[in-house]
């Protein structure tokens, strides 16, 4: 069952700074992975030849040039869909695992055959998705109720948010797949007040639509973990949501703007 790190934001002062909070019943790194983890005894699952192995923390994890990897690390790799664990010995679990790289037709096949992510407890697939009007980085306006015609793709972010920072490449790759057709629009909702937009995006660059000084708007959609994508049809309605990234969600994104575009 795919586990979620929660981040809860808090406004507590007049300048807007941003207060972390860590809340999960689960502790993982910052991805969405199918596996099992303990707040006391972290560990993941993998199936090899019909059997099952647990990674945990202290497990021995290399790749084949011999470069050891520790457990978050292996966590990001595996959330790539670019690679995947393998037991050094079937017989004899303390020898470690293998951080094996899948071949391009093996990764496609698998993100490909993979579920759609799970949604968010916020929206509802096929509801309408509520007003939001907020303005970007150069004072344009952006009225969903006004794109009405169009497929709306939005991220909820903040500067400080380690698995935004994450996904940020592959969502500039999805932009860059989509900048010729006038009918795909990103918005990008940031928590953060302009000026530490302004200073963030001159060192990470953010292809969406950016939409700063959004702390009271995510209180408004109560959106409370983040990042949080939403992908809004034609007509308004909600298509797709669900919090995180991984390159399944990457897929799920491409499929469902390329079937609302066809609609």
């Amino acid at each position: 069952m795919a586990r979620q790190i929660i981040i809860h934001m808090q406004n507590v002062n007049r300048n807007h700074s941003i207060k972390l909070v860590y809340h999960m019943k689960r502790l993982i790194f910052f991805l969405l992975l199918t596996s099992l983890f303990s707040t006391t005894n972290a560990q993941y699952s993998i199936f090899w030849n019909g059997k099952e192995y647990h990674v945990t923390k202290t497990s021995l994890i290399k790749d084949t040039t011999g470069k050891t990897y520790d457990y978050n690390a292996v966590l990001y790799e595996l959330s790539t869909y670019e690679f995947e664990l393998r037991p050094v010995d079937t017989r004899n679990v303390i020898k470690g695992f293998w951080l094996m790289k899948l071949s391009p037709e093996e990764m496609k096949r698998r993100i490909e055959s993979s579920p759609m992510p799970a949604e968010t407890p916020v929206f509802k697939t096929g509801k309408k998705f509520p007003v939001l009007v907020a303005n970007d980085m150069n004072g344009n306006t952006f009225d969903t109720e006004k794109l009405r015609g169009k497929v709306i793709v939005i991220n909820f972010w903040f500067t400080n948010c380690l698995p935004c920072r994450f996904e940020r490449p592959y969502l500039n790759k999805i932009v860059g797949e989509y900048k010729e057709d006038k009918n795909v629009v990103f918005l990008a909702l940031a928590l953060d007040p302009k000026p530490y937009v302004v200073e963030f995006l001159k060192e990470n660059p953010f292809d969406y639509n950016i939409l700063p000084d959004g702390n009271d708007l995510a209180k408004k959609f109560k959106i409370s973990g983040y990042p949080t994508h939403v992908i809004v049809d034609k007509q308004g309605k909600v298509a797709f949501h669900t919090v995180g990234y991984t390159a399944v969600t990457g897929h799920w994104m491409r499929k469902t703007i390329d079937h609302l575009k066809a609609e």
